[in-house]
């Protein structure tokens, strides 16, 4: 397990930080989530503090002034429900306020995030090995570590608040009644403002930590890199093997066109097709300048009798030039001498077919002018 997380050296793709974001993997910090709630929280009782100890002194004047009246039939009910009213549109207010904040808390560390893969039975988690494991961790070890530190923080904010107002404290005892509540309250909001500030240190502290070691639990070695192009792109070889026909089928579309200007086509006959050029004034060698097979060699065929190109068959010429050649390079030199056998045989061959040319049209000709039978 070591070895594969020192292997880990490569960023997470986008594509695995959103399919673990799908499976509800996200970096969420708990104590940002605190310290948002208690600052909410905090914020809702300064707020809501004169309205809701209002509410409170009322709802207790009526249960203590109903209490005389205590033996009357059905007092009881009516006062304690009166008195429930009462804390409930104190604490109701509270309680959305709190639910609220966790809500954003989370949104704003990780976004809408909506995932049933967290809450799904898997059999793996029963197995008490994988479960020690879980357990039993780095990670243990430094969350034990944080919750000591923050004890600590807490502690020493604690000491040293207290350590301030103790010398004050007996100058309180015969102080008038309003004023030692007046010096209370500034005391707890200097004491609340205290840890506020710790909680959002912390907080952000560990929303920063949080997303680091999300951020390396996601990495990923060269191997898994691959694989993962491989899942979702193709296989390399077969994705060049792909481009490589791709460049072959559209050098083959351009050079059609070039069939026109070939000196001659030579044929398999049927599956092979081979044009070639020769100017004596540039060339050394004849050149390709097309060739192609099947549906390709078939449309070349077509293009060379549009054009007057001649068209020889020649089997094992056709084959060599195919299997050795290239498309705009001169032919190969295993094919030099069958290559120049063919072009001294082209004005002969020419001269045969012009001249054949003639007798197949008037043969046409004395046929269609034959009277019927």
């Amino acid at each position: 397990m070591e070895e594969q997380e020192q292997s880990r050296t490569e960023e997470a793709t986008p594509y695995k930080r959103s399919e673990a974001r799908k499976r509800g993997q996200v970096a969420k910090s708990l104590d940002f989530n605190t310290m948002v709630i208690m600052a909410g929280f905090s914020a809702v009782l300064t707020g809501g503090a004169a309205f809701g100890m209002t509410q409170l002194a009322a709802s207790c004047r009526a249960l203590l002034i109903a209490s005389g009246g205590a033996d009357e039939q059905g007092a009881i009910p009516s006062v304690f429900q009166e008195f429930s009213h009462g804390l409930l549109t104190v604490m109701l207010p509270i309680c959305v306020a709190a639910l609220l904040l966790a809500v954003v808390a989370n949104v704003v560390q990780t976004g809408p995030v909506l995932s049933s893969e967290p809450i799904k039975p898997q059999l793996s988690r029963l197995n008490p090995i994988s479960g020690f494991k879980r357990v039993y961790n780095k990670r243990l070890l430094i969350d034990a570590l944080k919750a000591l530190a923050k004890l600590g923080c807490f502690g020493a904010v604690t000491f040293g608040f207290f350590t301030a107002i103790w010398p004050s404290l007996p100058n309180l005892m015969s102080g008038d009644v309003l004023f030692e509540t007046g010096w209370f309250a500034e005391a707890a909001k200097t004491m609340v403002f205290r840890i506020l500030l710790v909680l959002v240190i912390i907080g952000l502290l560990d929303l920063l930590w949080s997303r680091w070691q999300h951020s390396r639990q996601l990495m990923m070695s060269r191997r898994e890199m691959k694989e993962e192009s491989k899942r979702r792109e193709g296989d390399p070889l077969v994705r060049q093997r792909i481009r490589e026909l791709q460049r072959e089928n559209l050098k083959q579309a351009r050079s059609l066109h070039r069939v026109r200007s070939a000196d001659v086509l030579i044929t398999n006959p049927n599956h092979i097709a081979v044009a070639l050029a020769y100017d004596r004034a540039t060339m050394q060698a004849p050149r390709i300048i097309a060739m192609g097979t099947d549906l390709w060699a078939a449309e070349m065929k077509a293009k060379a009798r549009q054009h007057g190109v001649l068209i020889l068959e020649r089997r094992s010429l056709a084959r060599s030039l195919y299997k050795l050649g290239a498309i705009d390079r001169p032919i190969p030199h295993e094919t030099y001498l069958d290559v120049a056998q063919v072009y001294a045989e082209l004005p002969r061959t020419r001269a045969t077919l012009i001249a054949a040319a003639p007798v197949s049209r008037a043969s046409g000709e004395s046929q269609r002018g034959g009277t019927p039978g």
